[in-house]
């Protein structure tokens, strides 16, 4: 009989184990988008670039490739916004916390560019992307834009928190995509004044107000 630290090793194996296969379909999926288009690719391609099987990516992403999508972004999300990290947060430091969020967002769509420009003429030709990210888990977003609200100085007043985080989301992704596709081609745009814009943008959204 096995003792129970050898079965709590054993169930943290699986766990490790489980949560590597997943990165692996998701960074597998993310490949193969920016080289074959969201579209063009399938299940059986994901499989081959991850090294699982079908069944193993049906069992962790029941809904096929726009499951996979959709939790690519709620990783992303965790990583952008450190939600889960609270600690590392100073929570009466909302203009610095959004300025980190904005540069961490700057350098994650310049390292992925090809990826987001892929998902972008996707999303303009594929209804089915549309479809997913209207779908994707309201608590997620409703969770982030509770956080934000704790922020000393946000006030947005009688506003619904996930409204203001969808039109704060929107806003900010919008600039990206401009500033993506300009920013490196047009000498009168600079990347500093673009954070600044954003940050200033974020705050107002939010309604912060500067404690006396």
């Amino acid at each position: 009989m096995q003792d129970k630290k050898t079965v709590q090793e054993d169930r943290n194996s699986t766990k490790r184990d489980k949560k590597a296969k997943i990165i692996s379909i998701q960074d597998a999926m993310c490949m193969l988008i920016e080289t074959k288009g969201y579209e063009n690719v399938t299940i059986r391609d994901i499989t081959e670039a991850a090294g699982v099987s079908i069944g193993l990516i049906y069992k962790y992403f029941p809904e096929g490739k726009s499951d996979i999508l959709k939790e690519i972004s709620y990783r992303y999300m965790d990583k952008l916004l450190r939600i889960k990290q609270p600690e590392t947060i100073d929570f009466n430091d909302f203009p610095g916390y959004m300025r980190d969020v904005i540069k961490n967002m700057q350098q994650f769509y310049k390292d992925n560019s090809p990826l987001i420009k892929a998902l972008t003429m996707a999303t303009l030709s594929d209804s089915e992307i549309v479809d997913e990210i209207k779908k994707m888990d309201v608590k997620d977003y409703k969770a982030a834009s509770e956080f934000f609200c704790s922020f000393s100085g946000v006030e947005i007043s009688d506003k619904d928190p996930l409204e203001v985080f969808v039109y704060w989301g929107i806003t900010v992704k919008s600039i990206l995509l401009f500033s993506m596709i300009y920013l490196y081609s047009t000498p009168l745009i600079n990347e500093e004044n673009l954070t600044d814009l954003m940050v200033d943008l974020s705050l107002k959204i939010w309604g912060y107000q500067k404690e006396a």
